[in-house]
């Protein structure tokens, strides 16, 4: 008789892949309501399991963990962990683990797969994980092999890239998936299917909504991914400004005469000036904005210079150029001012939250600039600044009111010491591009969500550009063209999601991109966004929606 020869088949597996979430302590943000959705959503998907790889919260604090687990204990499948380096911020948060990160819990069988949770929150895959992978592999002696990782190859040290390539070889592993780079990516490194997932962050996805990953095998070195996006419902209309007025325009340094003129060509109704010297025609500035004004309701903002201590001088700087500049703005029919907070350091500013007398000297230098066009109806839109990328959390160099509390409290200040104030006229002028590359680890302690629900009923006009980062030499580049709503550093979702919610105001959105095609060019993206808002009713519907 011949004999039968039984075939196993392979075991089918279908999992969700989840990471990068950035979660804060604050549960009224849009990350917070992306992590609901993906509850919901990994419950009615049913995977055999959720495998998630990192960076789950922005700063590894205890209370972000614990809102985290809390959600994710709401799932009712396995979940296993590998943690990314967002959780080694501040490792107060890993405590609550527990159990859910020991070697153990990091690795499942699952027929004829194994599937393993290597550490690379270090960017790094330290002796002791290959030594767990090597040891974990001989023991388990499974046909197939899958990695689940924070940091794909490209972005571990170069050392331990190496050797994760050979080991992978090495034991034919089918498929690594990894996050880290806010990035949807697949390639293949020899016989491995690598898969860099987006991730779940609304403000750091690159190239669409954030989302989750559902991937599936049902064959030996057969992979599929299907992108389960994020993708709320979305209202941008009506504004928060008067009938007629489009919310998006753009703020021009430069000659206000051209800026003028070339708001008038373009056809917007929202401008802020800012020269930079005052060497030009008034009479032609007038004759422009008259010329703006004629073709329906104008938005005029003047962006005024920075008042600043001069620490080496011991004095003010630029109270004469805010004089000389507040004139021209009152004398042109400006409707807001916009100026910086004090540009002075942090620990000069304020001594345990407890105002200095450098402060209280700003704060009456304000009142008298600013009184009387406050109190005469003019808004007054303080605006945020930032940290170089290279400051240190602790570093005495610090800027003032980088932090959000801070800011807070000067705008309110800044309310106090003007009498008389009109409801709604000093407020915050909001830039999102500051607010993500604050320097000295600011941009992850304080996320863009964060900000968008503490000073969103603030703001009275925001400045949006996008901001790119130097792969090289780390540098942060500013007022840069939004080619996409979901860009490389800055991703509009979230304050999409904050804007329809009306978290924030609705207020003039000034895009400021110095390279005058990277302006118009991001104009006219905004424009057509809000021109076709009736069109739009959740996320899937924007026009910079990859296709599914």
């Amino acid at each position: 008789m011949p004999r039968i020869e039984t075939i196993v088949p392979p075991t089918p597996i279908r999992f969700i892949f989840f990471a990068d979430l950035h979660l804060s302590d604050r549960l009224d943000t849009a990350a917070h309501c992306a992590l609901e959705w993906a509850v919901e959503t990994i419950n009615r998907e049913r995977p055999d399991f959720l495998a998630v790889a990192g960076d789950a919260t922005t700063f590894g604090t205890q209370a972000s963990t614990a809102h985290l687990l809390a959600a994710l204990d709401r799932i009712e499948r396995p979940v296993y962990f590998t943690p990314g380096n967002a959780e080694l911020r501040d490792r107060a948060g890993l405590t609550l683990y527990g159990e859910r990160l020991t070697p153990a819990s990091r690795h499942l069988r699952q027929g004829d797969l194994s599937v393993l949770f290597p550490d690379t929150s270090t960017g790094t895959l330290p002796a002791t994980e290959r030594e767990w992978l090597q040891n974990t592999c001989l023991a388990d002696s499974a046909k197939r092999h899958i990695l689940i990782t924070h940091f794909p190859l490209d972005a571990l040290q170069n050392e331990s890239a190496e050797w994760l390539a050979q080991w992978l070889t090495a034991w034919r592993v089918e498929l690594v998936v990894s996050g880290h780079r806010h990035i949807h990516r697949r390639r293949a490194l020899a016989e491995t299917v690598e898969l860099v997932c987006r991730g779940m962050d609304p403000d750091k996805a690159i190239g669409d909504m954030p989302g989750l990953s559902l991937i599936e095998s049902t064959q030996p070195n057969e992979w599929c991914e299907r992108f389960l996006p994020w993708s709320p419902a979305i209202e941008l209309l009506p504004t928060d400004l008067p009938k007629g007025i489009h919310p998006v325009g753009w703020s021009i340094h430069g000659d206000p005469v051209e800026a003028t003129r070339e708001t008038r060509e373009f056809g917007l109704s929202c401008l802020e000036i800012r020269p930079k010297e005052m060497e030009f025609s008034r009479p032609a500035l007038h004759e422009e904005l008259a010329q703006l004004r004629d073709m329906g309701p104008l938005y005029l903002s003047y962006h005024l210079p920075n008042l600043a201590w001069n620490e080496t001088a011991d004095g003010f700087t630029g109270e004469e150029d805010v004089v000389e500049g507040l004139e021209l703005a009152l004398a042109v029919g400006a409707a807001s001012l916009t100026v910086h907070v004090p540009r002075a350091r942090a620990e000069l500013m304020e001594k345990e939250e407890e105002p200095t007398e450098l402060y209280s000297t700003f704060q009456d230098l304000y009142a008298q600039l600013f009184g009387d066009a406050v109190r005469s109806g003019v808004r007054l839109s303080i605006e945020n600044i930032h940290n170089p990328a290279s400051t240190p959390i602790d570093s005495p160099a610090l800027e003032f009111a980088t932090r959000i509390d801070e800011y807070l409290r000067w705008i309110d200040a800044v309310q106090s010491a003007i009498a008389d104030t009109p409801a709604n006229t000093i407020g915050a002028h909001f830039d999102i591009g500051h607010a993500r590359n604050n320097g000295g680890d600011l941009d992850n302690m304080q996320p863009l969500g964060d900000w968008y629900a503490r000073i969103g009923t603030r703001i009275t006009g925001y400045h949006i550009h996008q901001v790119n980062q130097n792969p090289q030499t780390g540098k942060l580049a500013n007022h840069l063209t939004i080619e996409n709503l979901f860009g490389p550093r800055i991703s509009y979702a979230g304050f999409l999601w904050a804007w329809s919610k009306r978290q924030i105001n609705r207020a003039p959105l000034f895009v400021e991109v110095r390279q005058a095609a990277g302006r118009r060019e991001t104009a006219a993206r905004l424009k057509n966004l809000f021109d076709n808002a009736d069109r739009i009713r959740e996320a899937a519907d924007l026009p910079d929606r990859e296709p599914p």
